[in-house]
């Protein structure tokens, strides 16, 4: 559970939120890919970068945490 309190910048976060969206309508980049491998939060299966359980739990406490922040 360590690898879920890495920090992501802002848009490898994004990236990692569009593995959600199964289709993607632009790519995800290189180096953001590899690092989201590199951390847990993804995988290549059969030739595409899929997000992991361990990714999911990184998005679920992003948005809790967010939450969480007065506005």
């Amino acid at each position: 559970m360590t690898a879920i309190r890495i920090k992501l910048l802002a848009e490898e976060l994004e990236s990692l939120r569009q593995l959600t969206r199964g289709a993607m309508k632009r790519r995800i980049s290189v180096k953001h890919g590899e690092k989201l491998v590199r951390c847990g939060f993804a995988k290549f299966q059969t030739g595409a970068l899929t997000i992991t359980t361990m990714g999911h739990a990184k998005l679920a406490i992003e948005i809790t945490r967010a939450s969480w922040i007065p506005i």
